[in-house]
């Protein structure tokens, strides 16, 4: 089997390339759509795209391209990886995306597989979980971009899947790889495009990647990856290579954050109390992106000699993102303060 998988950001991208690694896949990861063929020894292609906030029809043209690419590497099964927490709203990309996926591949039925048991996102009757929490109760529900105030998956499916929706429950599950692929038949046979996977521990991914294994098309989050790398083993045994093909650099660093995410805001409040820091400001990005890069540029080769990597951040709390957008009005500040994060790590 090669395997060829689109990721909806880079974080995600390496999440589940690790994953492969792990499992004893010799992974290649790009980052964005693929000009250079890969070496012939790869047996999965990751490819890392930044689709889960952008218009839908520019998600689709990047993952339809990217797709062509993976075909032609001679790929035999293809995985779309989106966020373990669902990120998305009402006009978001991973309905179109899949759709586009399912009809260039000809495929009447696809999985939608979010969880991650062990950074504990799980599945149970349809409902996304986030530790002992349903989604919609957890602090998703205040993300800036795509606030999650529904748990159901089927319901935040609607607004934006063309088919309709039917659910693998738990019992299901328990009952084996068997169990599994007959329901889904019936699923497929109901006229349902899209299967809903309960999953609430690794060996549950194990049995789902196994009844899905000539299933062309997946989707999820990064956890089903475990599942297949399992299953891979039973057929041909690799070695398993966690943390063996990860060669550290050495030298000195810089810490970069631009998530406004609850978590991220904790992890740099965080780090703030340990090494230097500076935020990175609406202002100067939108008036001069180029001289603020450099100013910042010079600014992180001062703190170089710090014991801890100095960081430059644009993570703000909700109350912080409300002002800005008061201020800046339809300003692009995101793709400034992007622009200007990109300029420093080039200088």
């Amino acid at each position: 089997m090669r395997i060829g998988v689109i990721a909806d950001d880079f974080t995600g991208a390496s999440d589940i390339a690790g994953f492969l690694v792990a499992g004893g896949m010799k992974t290649i990861m790009y980052n964005g759509i693929p000009i250079e063929q890969p070496p012939s020894h790869i047996d999965a292609m990751v490819i890392s795209l930044k689709i889960r906030s952008c218009p839908a029809e520019e998600a689709v043209e990047q993952a339809l391209q990217s797709l062509q690419f993976l075909k032609a590497q001679g790929c035999t099964k293809y995985y779309y990886k989106y966020c373990s927490t669902f990120d998305s709203t009402r006009e978001g990309t991973i309905g179109p995306v899949v759709d586009a996926l399912m009809e260039d591949l000809k495929t009447d039925l696809t999985i939608i597989c979010p969880s991650l048991p062990i950074n504990g996102r799980t599945v149970c009757h349809g409902y996304l979980f986030v530790g002992h929490d349903l989604l919609s109760d957890s602090s998703m529900r205040h993300h800036p971009l795509t606030p999650m105030t529904d748990a159901k998956l089927s319901r935040l499916m609607k607004g934006q899947f063309s088919g309709t929706t039917g659910h693998v429950y738990y019992p299901t599950i328990a009952q084996g790889a068997a169990a599994v692929g007959e329901e889904l038949q019936k699923i497929s046979q109901a006229g349902h495009r899209y299967a809903v996977v309960d999953t609430l521990n690794d060996e549950d991914l194990t049995i789902i990647a196994e009844a899905t294994e000539d299933m062309i098309l997946v989707t999820g989050g990064s956890g089903l990856a475990i599942g297949i790398m399992a299953v891979q083993q039973r057929h041909t045994p690799r070695a398993l290579t966690e943390g063996a093909a990860f060669i550290p650099i050495s030298g000195p660093g810089v810490v970069i954050s631009g998530s406004c995410s609850k978590r991220t805001n904790e992890q740099v409040d965080y780090y703030k109390e340990k090494a230097a820091s500076r935020k990175i400001e609406e202002g100067p990005a939108l008036s001069d992106s180029v001289a603020y890069a450099k100013e910042l540029a010079q600014w992180v080769l001062q703190n170089l000699e710090s014991k801890y990597a100095p960081m430059i951040y644009a993570t703000k709390s909700p109350e912080e993102l409300e002002k800005s957008r008061k201020q800046y009005g339809d300003a692009n500040v995101a793709a400034a303060i992007e622009e200007v994060i990109g300029l420093v790590v080039e200088l």
